[in-house]
């Protein structure tokens, strides 16, 4: 069995590009914090089945391979680095077409997301990964389980937890932090450095359409940054006895009722 798990660095501290409206990710970065849950319960799926291998797979810059090393210093066996100019600007349909392409070629069992990425915000990436490949996806995981090629997930949903079950393969989305990442330790730091980290580009070791990635391929754009608007003055009531009838002057005057 083999389980891949999409992992991301992202900036410490995330600024725009003012001429396009993009990250710059030039400055330090880190691996983005749920996808050490995502790690994490990749290993618990291993450690329960046994005999599987865990693979992190990322689109960055290809000296990410130490942004990553946390992640194969808590017991994944190996990571692949997309990485290349020819990525450079890859909007969320370029990401997708590229993990896709890299999971396809590992024969993933299954592969798991963290809820989403800190620079983004977007959580729609381990669907648009799952319908490139036509595989199930379950979001929104808060519990886990592999048994006899079935994965079997509950959903936090809005009215209320959710049990599914999907056979393998199929993609896993989990819910926030919904484990405890397992702490390496030193000696899992140091055996790290000998885990294999393969950086693929297009036309060396990865078959994708170079038109469909990057910035050539995006189709979508920043139209504008600006900041959020500012709060107006609260409104302070004090409660004498009357503050009902103070809340519902104020709902009144403002036609919000």
């Amino acid at each position: 069995m083999r389980i891949v798990v999409c992992v991301k660095p992202v900036p410490l501290a995330p600024q725009m590009v003012d001429a396009t409206g993009r990250l710059a990710r030039d400055g330090a970065t880190q691996m983005n914090g749920v996808d050490e849950n995502a790690v994490e319960a990749a290993l618990q799926v291993r450690d329960r089945v046994g005999g599987a291998e865990v693979v992190l797979v990322v689109l960055a810059p290809a000296d990410s391979a130490d942004v990553i090393r946390p992640g194969l210093a808590m017991g994944a066996d190996r990571a692949v680095v997309i990485s290349g100019p020819e990525f450079e600007g890859s909007d969320l349909l370029g990401t997708s077409y590229a993990l896709a392409e890299v999971i396809r070629a590992e024969s993933a069992d299954l592969v798991v997301f963290g809820a989403s990425s800190s620079d983004g915000n977007g959580a729609m990436l381990w669907a648009a990964v799952a319908e490139r490949l036509d595989l199930p996806v379950v979001s929104r995981a808060v519990d886990y389980a592999v048994t006899d090629g079935v994965l079997t997930a509950t959903r936090q949903m809005e009215h209320g937890l959710d049990v599914v079950e999907v056979r393998l393969p199929a993609v896993l989305a989990l819910s926030g932090e919904v484990n405890t990442p397992r702490y390496p330790s030193f000696k899992d730091v140091i055996a790290s450095k000998k885990r294999p980290v393969v950086v693929v580009a297009a036309g060396d070791g990865l078959a994708v359409d170079v038109a469909r990635v990057g910035v050539a391929g995006a189709r979508t754009t920043v139209r504008a940054i600006a900041e959020p608007p500012r709060r107006g003055a609260a409104v302070v009531i004090v409660d004498d006895g009357s503050a009902a009838d103070q809340v519902l002057v104020f709902l009144r005057d403002r036609n919000l009722i």
